[in-house]
């Protein structure tokens, strides 16, 4: 049974991961503590404070028609919170567009994101450059 912290914990998260389909860098950073440590895919350097998040994350959703993140799971252990996602961002031009199956892992301290690195989902998909629109 998760305490209500951790019910609190796996809602804010969720809520942020929701609000990707807004495309604002800016109001994503409402969710993020100011120091904020994220790591977009393993193997890729971090992101370091909301004012390099911004500058990352604006470039990358520049240009994108939607994005939408399915929900497949979420959990929370203390301030960990764990979450299976299929990530979609659908561009102007196919090139651009991409499907990913994710997981995703979350530190919260204090009400904000502190820490956030997401995983390729082992035996998961991902899918760039196909047809604009969610694979089915």
């Amino acid at each position: 049974m998760q305490t209500e912290q951790e019910k609190a914990n796996v809602e804010l998260v969720n809520r942020f991961c929701a609000d990707w389909s807004k495309k604002d860098a800016t109001l994503l950073t409402e969710y993020l503590a100011d120091d904020i440590v994220y790591q977009m895919f393993e193997g890729q350097p971090d992101i370091v404070g909301k004012e390099a998040f911004i500058k990352t994350l604006d470039g990358f959703l520049n240009g994108l028609v939607e994005v939408d993140w399915e929900m497949v799971r979420s959990y929370a252990i203390g301030d960990m919170v764990m979450n299976e996602r299929v990530d979609h961002f659908v561009a102007e031009t196919e090139d651009r567009s991409m499907h990913f199956d994710i997981i995703g892992i979350f530190r919260v301290r204090d009400g904000k994101i502190s820490v956030w690195r997401d995983f390729g989902l082992p035996g998961g998909k991902t899918i760039v450059g196909s047809a604009v629109g969610k694979p089915q």
